[in-house]
Order: structure tokens, then sequence, then C-alpha cells
């Protein structure tokens, strides 16, 4: 039974140290204070990573920092539960056991949040429209397509998934700045099923906004928004970790 609080945070979207990233440190803040506290859950809601892709006997490289503090909060307690996106689709066992967070693929997850029924998701693909995405997620999750990139030298792995990171982004870009028709009414529908949250990342907005009897809790980002969601005994709320300054 869940003692603390519980979290939500998605599209950090890391990059390798020593490569620049806006919002690194004030993510690396947030989890140095949530080992600080009262063992609860986090939920890492997709695209924790800009791109990640595990080879049979390494994993990607440049991300101790980020890496070791999921680890402590393991140590702590904590139980965290990592619901891959789009950019992160094909992280594996290697990240798990560096780690100790426990990955979920299922399109979405039923949950309990201090007496609300919850359901959380990336958010991709799901209802009507993202068009330009669901062109490509077949790809990007067939296990022929892992297989092959498997078989590249990993610096021309890399080369390729800046590209495809790129061209994700560009296509989602449009979608910013509102919460898309599609997502909309696939949150009325969780709702209507007895969902009293509903709690998404994807498309870089921060907000909860009503959901007919319910909430849609739209955790925001660590590139632009650096936010989270939290929900406890008085619900749920977002917070703020700009970097460099006080929430």
């Amino acid at each position: 039974m869940t003692r603390g609080d519980i979290y939500f945070a998605g599209d950090v979207h890391l990059v390798p140290e020593p490569l620049p990233h806006p919002g690194r440190e004030a993510f690396l803040e947030f989890l140095g204070r949530l080992a600080g506290e009262e063992p609860g859950e986090l939920w890492l809601t997709g695209d924790l990573f800009d791109f990640w892709f595990e080879y049979r006997s390494a994993m990607p490289a440049g991300y101790d920092r980020a890496l070791k503090a999921l680890s402590v909060l393991a140590e702590k307690g904590w139980r965290t539960v990592f619901l891959p996106g789009n950019h992160d689709w094909w992280v594996g066992g290697h990240f798990e056991r560096a780690t100790g967070v426990r990955i979920d693929r299922s399109p979405f997850v039923r949950t309990e949040c201090f007496g609300i029924r919850t359901v959380i998701a990336h958010g991709d693909g799901l209802g009507r429209g993202d068009i330009g995405y669901r062109l490509i997620r077949p790809v990007l999750r067939a296990r022929l397509s892992s297989l092959l990139f498997r078989m590249l030298h990993p610096d021309i792995g890399a080369s390729i998934a800046g590209l495809a990171s790129g061209t994700s982004r560009r296509i989602l870009r449009r979608e910013i700045l509102e919460i898309p028709p599609g997502l909309s009414e696939w949150v009325s529908d969780m709702v209507a099923g007895g969902a009293g949250a509903v709690v998404t990342s994807h498309i870089h907005t921060a907000r909860i906004a009503p959901a007919g009897p319910g909430v849609h809790i739209s955790t925001g980002d660590w590139i632009t928004t650096f936010t989270c969601a939290r929900i406890g005994p008085g619900g749920p709320e977002l917070l703020n970790f700009p970097p460099g300054g006080s929430r």
C-alpha cells in the first residue's frame, strides 16, 4: 500500500551528457527531492529519453546521473513504473536492472490513487487523430526494426536516432499548445468508464482540466514547462521545477 504521494513525470527527453539539456538539472533535483520524502509511487509517463536503444550487452552511455537517481529511489522504497513513449519504446532489461524501475508497455494502466480511480498513459496514438505518429508507430515498435537496428554500429545508430527524434518532434509540434480533439475524446471515454482522473503526457502541455465528472491531468514536460503532477490526500496538482529557481 502506498504511504507517500504519487507523482507523474513525462516528456523529459534526456540526451546523453555532456550534451546540453534545459531541464536535466531540474529533473535530477526533482528525483533528489523524492528520495528525501516518504516513499510513494513515481510514474514515468513516457519519453524519459529523447532516444534509447539497448544492445544485448550494453545500454547507452551518458545517463549515469539519471540512472543513479532512479536507483536511489528504489533503494529508498519507492515504486517506480515506466510507461515507454514514442521516443524510448526500446527501453529494456538493462535499464530495469540498473534502476529498479518496472517497465509496463500497456497502452494505458488503470490504478487507484488515494481513492481516485486513475488511468495513466503516455498519450501517443490514443483516440482519433495523431495521424503522423500513427504512420511511424508500427515501424518503431516492430521487432524486426529492433533486430535490424541492433546490427548497426552504435555510432551510426546514434546518428539515425537523432534524425528520427527530430522528425517525431516536428510531427508533434503543432499539438503542443492544445489538447488534440482525439485525445480529449479518449479521456472522456475513460471518465465515462469510471475513471476519476486520466493522466497523460506526450503533448507537452501542463494543465489539470475538468473532464465530465473527472479530471484530465496533462503533465507538461521538462523542456519548456518543467512540470510534473502529484496526487496526494488533497487531490491532484501540478508542480513546477524551473531551472535554477525554486518551486
